[in-house]
């Protein structure tokens, strides 16, 4: 009989327990810092192509298909901290942070929090635990390699841990599509409900 316990375990394990709150740490740290740089942009920053200014923060066109390309890309050169000793991965998240609290920041002189929170919340939900879930795998990667150049770890990567990113890395993918539909086709609906005003400038 296997006595080993099963892959939702071992990943949570080996990945996610230790890891991911490093992660949201770091992106919570940079949200915070990027919602006070915020606080003095602009509002006209997020004003989308058509009307008085081009957002910097938002493809031209939002669709499912737009927003996924954009988001996988990002979560790519997050995982990449797994061939550059987690550096990619920490230089991300602080990036994320920044964008998430700058726009935040700014939208916030245009609509009430409640309406910020439907504009945020309802994809985000899913999008960043798979940023985090992402982050976790470059930061192990980079954590491991860091000990077995030290001479702390026998093996510098494992099958085990090639298939068990694999399915972190997978199921991340999923959810940056489910994300995707969401905000592209759902997100400014919900937050409609609490507001009057156009929205259509605030989609990032």
């Amino acid at each position: 009989m296997d006595d080993r316990p099963g892959l939702p375990t071992r990943l949570f394990h080996r990945w996610l327990l230790r890891y991911v709150p490093v992660a949201a740490l770091i992106l919570l740290a940079s949200a915070v810092l990027g919602y006070g740089l915020g606080s003095q942009v602009p509002a006209a920053w997020l004003q989308n192509p058509g009307t008085t200014g081009e957002s910097p923060f938002v493809p031209a066109e939002i669709t499912t298909l737009s927003l996924t390309v954009n988001n996988l890309g990002a979560l790519l050169v997050m995982a990449l901290g797994a061939v550059s000793l987690g550096t990619m991965t920490v230089l991300s998240l602080v990036l994320n942070g920044l964008l998430v609290g700058v726009v935040v920041g700014i939208a916030l002189k245009q609509v009430s929090p409640v309406v910020v929170a439907a504009l945020i919340v309802p994809h985000g939900l899913v999008e960043i635990p798979a940023l985090l879930i992402v982050a976790a795998v470059g930061l192990r990667f980079g954590w491991h390699t860091i000990q077995y150049i030290r001479g702390r770890a026998d093996e510098l990567v494992t099958g085990q841990d090639i298939r068990e990113a694999g399915w972190l890395l997978g199921t991340a993918a999923v959810l940056i599509v489910i994300a995707a539909y969401i905000e592209a086709n759902l997100t400014v609906e919900i937050a409609s409900q609490f507001t009057d005003a156009d929205l259509s400038g605030l989609t990032a």
